[in-house]
Parts: structure tokens; C-alpha cells; sequence
């Protein structure tokens, strides 16, 4: 394949939203025209190896045990400035590396889904060494200092609000594409709930609730089932623990005998699981928010973590198309009423849908494709239309990106 097809995706942290993300675009871009290469750059471990390890690790001791601080730093505009000069210089430091990585795969675009490798790219933008055309994809429904730079080429967002609050910020109107977050586009395919629940071993009639903890089964999710195995109903719970190994096995060894509850590690699964669901229950990570509006699933909302994810929650709660709950007592009640509330439950699926945008992945290749002045040899109404039918299982490919 021809080097001068290639696209590089920046993120800092693997098996994440922000990697499922750019997996998604480049899925959609390789349907699309088969001749684009898409490569993944896990950025901080490849450019800072050792912070990087210590940054991931503090980031997630923080969300664990002093979410309060996090809410602090995030989006704060004084600690964006008094920060501004280190990272500078920690950027400058790492250039080397940075033109090691753009020597070696001399791509057509660079396309970032999370801000930091966002203002290393812009800045080597801003003082001319580099003039790759750079996107910045947004994965949660709000945005923040960190992200802005009149150096990014293209800005793909979330929603209409983002827009105004960018153009507010001094980013150019021509530079913003309201796309929603990118998604695996197999999440515009309604799977059959019946068979779905059958696949996993599940009764077919009996309500199925699903919860989930984002890439890193965040969340008091041992706790959550337990209580959900509590209510009134009967039910049936299926669980994913992402990434979280002892989460996974503590799970596996408490529920290994129970019947109505499916324990998952991290899987690809996650729209068929979502087709056997009435209901999720999860902290709103931006793209499990996404995945969620797009099946038009009902979304209760536990504990949010400061920052991105509070800002997710005021956005379903705004648009109506979700519930929150700060405790289990609140969790069992809103559960409980809306298996019993069919109307109420309708409301929720029809606000979902309403806030849906399952084929962004397809939008943002397309403006990707336009900017690198390659065709759109494959419609993305024609891949739909190949996924919805019987065959469809191999019209888009859930290869993951390589990663470096």
C-alpha cells in the first residue's frame, strides 16, 4: 500500500473510548477507500515512557480516591496557564521522537481523539515545523482548554453547544463539524433482544439489565449487581469489566453459579449486548453514552467522575435522554420504576434516539477523505445497508488498529 495513504491516530491511553474511537474512524475510512492505512500511536507512552506509566497511574489513583481533585484541575483555565510553559518545554524536549514517528510513516493526516497529543501536534504547527493537516475528534459532549488551538485544520464535535462555545473561544466557524462522537458503526444495527439474550444463555422474555464500568470497570460494579439481584423483579444481569483483570475474576468467583448473571472481560461485543438489554447502568464515558444513544438503550447513571463525565451527565440529563443516581437505594428505586413504567421507558429510547448520531465514524472519514483529496469509493449508506443484512457480519472489519 502506498505510504502517501497513510493516516497516524493519536491517543494516550490504550483500550480506551479514546482507542475505540479512532478504531471506529479508521473502519469507516478503510470501508470507505480500501487504499487508507491507519495506524494508532499510543503518544505518552511512546514520547514520555516513564511519566507516562506514572501519569496513568496517578490519573486513575485520583478518580479512585480524590475525584474532588480531578474536578479541580479539569477545564481550569488557571492551571491551563500555569501549566503552559512545562508542557511547552516537555513538548520541545520530545520533538526528536515526534519527527521519528512522522519520518517513519510519512502520513497524509494526523487525527488525534484525546488533547494531549492535540497540543504537542498544534504546537509543532504553531511554530512551523510540521504542515500535516491535523483533525481533533472530541469523545465526550463537552470541551476544554486544552483541546483549543487555531492550529488544529479540522475540529469534529459532538454537538451544536460545542460549536457555539468554540466559536466563542476564537476557533474559525470553517474548522468545526458538528459529526456526534464516532462509534463502531455496527451500533446503527438493531440486533433481535430475544436472540441476543438466547446467544449468552439468557431466557428470552425475562428483563436483562447491563452494566458496565467503562474500559477500566470503574465504579462499585460488585456492588451494583448485588443489588440489582435485590429487587422486587426477577431479572437478569449481564456484566462487562473491561479491562479490569480482578474486577473480572472477583465477579467470575462470586456469581460463577448463578444463572441469571454473564460476567465479560473486555470484549467486542458490546452492541450485541446492548441489543439484549432493556436497561444500562454505568458511569456515562463519552463513547458508552454514544454506544447507548445510538441502540436507543435506556441509560441510569451512577456516580459520575468529575470532570468529562459529569459534563456527559448534564448533557442526558438536559436532552432528558437519561436518569441519575448517586447511590444503590436510588439505583434499585429508578431501576424498579422503570421496569414497571413502560412509558417512561419509551421516553427514554425515543430522547435517546433523538440525540443519536451512529454514523459519525462515516461523517468524519469523509471530511478526513475530502481533506487528503481521496474519493469515497464506497458509500456509507451502501455499508449500512450491507451490515443490516444477513450477510452483513463481514462489511465492516473490527480489526483494531496497530498500535506503537
Amino acid at each position: 500500500m502506498a505510504l502517501s495513504k497513510r493516516i497516524l491516530f493519536f491517543y494516550i491511553t490504550i483500550s480506551s473510548g479514546h482507542q475505540k474511537a479512532a478504531e471506529a474512524v479508521m473502519n469507516a475510512l478503510r470501508q470507505m477507500n480500501h487504499r487508507v492505512e491507519g495506524h494508532g500511536i499510543d503518544s505518552i507512552s511512546y514520547v514520555y515512557p516513564v511519566v507516562g506509566r506514572m501519569i496513568s497511574r496517578l490519573y486513575l489513583n485520583i478518580l479512585k480516591h480524590t475525584p474532588q481533585v480531578w474536578d479541580y484541575l479539569y477545564d481550569n483555565p488557571t492551571v491551563e496557564g500555569a501549566t503552559r510553559d512545562i508542557r511547552d518545554l516537555l513538548h520541545v524536549l520530545n520533538v526528536g521522537k515526534i519527527y521519528k514517528i512522522l519520518k517513519r510513516y510519512r502520513p497524509r493526516c494526523l487525527i488525534c481523539t484525546q488533547a494531549v497529543p492535540a497540543s504537542i501536534l498544534a504546537a509543532l504547527k504553531q511554530r512551523g515545523k510540521m504542515k500535516i493537516p491535523l483533525v481533533c475528534i472530541l469523545t465526550d459532549y463537552g470541551v476544554h482548554n486544552y483541546w483549543l488551538s487555531n492550529h488544529v485544520d479540522l475540529y469534529a464535535v459532538p454537538t451544536e453547544d460545542i460549536k457555539r462555545i468554540m466559536l466563542r473561544r476564537g476557533i474559525r466557524e470553517s474548522r468545526i463539524l458538528v459529526t456526534g462522537i464516532p462509534v463502531d458503526p455496527y451500533f446503527a444495527v438493531k440486533g433481535e433482544k430475544r436472540l441476543e439474550r438466547m446467544r449468552i444463555g439468557f431466557h428470552p422474555d425475562v428483563p436483562t439489565l447491563l452494566v458496565m464500568g467503562g474500559s477500566r470497570g470503574l465504579g462499585p460494579m460488585d456492588e451494583v449487581v448485588s443489588a440489582l439481584q435485590h429487587l422486587t423483579k426477577d431479572v437478569q444481569v449481564i456484566v462487562v469489566c473491561g479491562n479490569n483483570r480482578k474486577l473480572l475474576k472477583d465477579l467470575n468467583a462470586k456469581f460463577a453459579s448463578d444463572r441469571s448473571v454473564r460476567i465479560f472481560g473486555h470484549t467486542r461485543n458490546v452492541s450485541r449486548l446492548m441489543d439484549a438489554a432493556d436497561i444500562l447502568i454505568s458511569k456515562p464515558g463519552g463513547l458508552t453514552s454514544a454506544e447507548s444513544l445510538a441502540k436507543g438503550l435506556p441509560l441510569v447513571m451512577i456516580r459520575p467522575i468529575p470532570g468529562q463525565e459529569e459534563r456527559n451527565a448534564r448533557f442526558l440529563m438536559k436532552h432528558g435522554a437519561a436518569e441519575r443516581v448517586e447511590n444503590l437505594e436510588e439505583l434499585q428505586r429508578a431501576v424498579r420504576r422503570l421496569l414497571d413504567d413502560k412509558h417512561r421507558m419509551n421516553e427514554l429510547k425515543t430522547k435517546a434516539q433523538a440525540l443519536a448520531k451512529p454514523l459519525a465514524a462515516f461523517e468524519i472519514g469523509e471530511a478526513v477523505l475530502k481533506m487528503i483529496k481521496e474519493p469515497v469509493l464506497v458509500r456509507p449508506a451502501a455499508l449500512v445497508e450491507k451490515m443490516r443484512s444477513p450477510a452483513g457480519g463481514s462489511a465492516m472489519s473490527h480489526t483494531p488498529l496497530i498500535t506503537v
